[in-house]
C-alpha cells in the first residue's frame, strides 16, 4: 500500500477507529502493538511504538502465554524463563 493513500475511516461511539488489515500487515501491527498519537496542524499521525512491538511479540515474533498455575508468580522471572527455555537454556 503506498504512503500515500488515503482510507476513509469512521469513528464509533465509543471514539474508536479500526484500521484496515492491509494497513496492519504492512506495518506488522498485532493485538496489543502500541501507537503514538500526534496532532499535527490539524492532522492527526498515529506512529507504531517499535520498542512496544518488541515486547509484545517477543524474540520468536510471538506472544507468550504461560499455563495458569494456581499460585502467585512473577510474570518477569516467567518471561525470563520462557527467554531461557527458548534460546535452549542459554
Amino acid at each position: 500500500m503506498p504512503e500515500s493513500t488515503l482510507i476513509a475511516l469512521t469513528i464509533d461511539s465509543a471514539g474508536r477507529v479500526i484500521l484496515p488489515s492491509a494497513v496492519r500487515r504492512q506495518l506488522k501491527l498485532v493485538t496489543g502493538s502500541r501507537l503514538q498519537l500526534a496532532v499535527v496542524a490539524q492532522r492527526i499521525e498515529l506512529t507504531p511504538e517499535p520498542d512496544a512491538m518488541a515486547s509484545v511479540q517477543g524474540r520468536s515474533g510471538k506472544r507468550a502465554v504461560l499455563p495458569p498455575s494456581g499460585k502467585p508468580s512473577s510474570a518477569a522471572a516467567a518471561v525470563r524463563a520462557e527467554r531461557d527455555r527458548q534460546d535452549g537454556g542459554v
